[in-house]
């Protein structure tokens, strides 16, 4: 899957470079044929080339208070190393201006066992059945996290696919904190005050419709059972996230 993204993403980019070429080759013609007329050629003559205007194009979509509700699937890496972590989310973002937002992030885990995991777990149970000492093997599964955050959007543009349409994207950063939940076998729940720090790109497909990709940092601490008792430990973790969302 990724090679048919890297070829997908190599394709894209190529056809934008020619695209961009053919343009400027055409618009080298229409330079050159300035000359076959006289009037064209004496207004230009009239003109200051040393000067210049920069022009930037507003957005499209009105983001000035207004609320973006979105839900989101993803995966965490990190935290436990015996555990694989995915799971659903749902987002909700007041965009103040379309420079910052504040918003808050609730993101739900469905855990499984990795290969290494199951395989210190069959070892154990082995062990026990066999009459050999038990190995005591404790793992803790992220069950739930909330966050508040706050985002900045420094850089936007446009993209045009295939002349299909053009649509907005914004690349923002954000921070914020919160609490996550987890839980160890043999022990209750436990929660942890968390902070997160990130980013992602924002694209913002009509006035109503959006999605976005993001990436964040979450530091939490989680409990296990060890020898001497339950103990505390600090985790980190990456949570990638793709959300669908609506503007209201």
């Amino acid at each position: 899957m990724k090679r048919s993204l890297l070829i997908a993403v190599m394709a894209l980019t190529a056809f934008s470079v020619l695209a961009q070429a053919a343009h400027a080759d055409e618009f080298d013609n229409e330079l050159n044929g300035l000359g076959g007329s006289p009037s064209i050629t004496r207004r230009a003559e009239q003109l200051q080339p040393d000067d210049h205007m920069e022009v930037v194009e507003n957005r499209t979509v009105d983001r000035n208070w207004r609320f973006e509700l979105g839900v989101d699937y993803g995966a965490l890496a990190g935290g436990d190393s015996y555990v694989d972590s995915q799971g659903l989310g749902a987002n909700a973002d007041l965009h103040i201006d379309p420079h910052w937002s504040v918003g808050v992030r609730y993101f739900s885990f469905f855990n499984s066992l990795t290969s290494e995991g199951q395989r210190v777990f069959n070892n154990a149970s082995s062990q026990t059945q066999s009459g050999g000492p038990g190995t005591a093997v404790s793992v803790s599964y992220p069950l739930e996290t909330t966050l508040g955050v706050v985002s900045f959007y420094p850089l936007y543009g446009k993209l045009n696919l295939f002349d299909m349409g053009v649509t907005q994207f914004d690349v923002y950063v954000l921070g914020g904190g919160g609490q996550m939940a987890t839980q160890a076998n043999g022990l209750s729940p436990y929660n942890s005050p968390t902070w997160t720090a990130g980013g992602g790109v924002g694209f913002w497909w009509s006035q109503h419709f959006a999605s976005r990709i993001e990436v964040r940092y979450q530091g939490y601490q989680d409990k296990v059972l060890g020898q001497f008792g339950p103990s505390a430990r600090a985790e980190n973790a990456i949570i990638t996230t793709a959300t669908m969302g609506f503007l209201l």
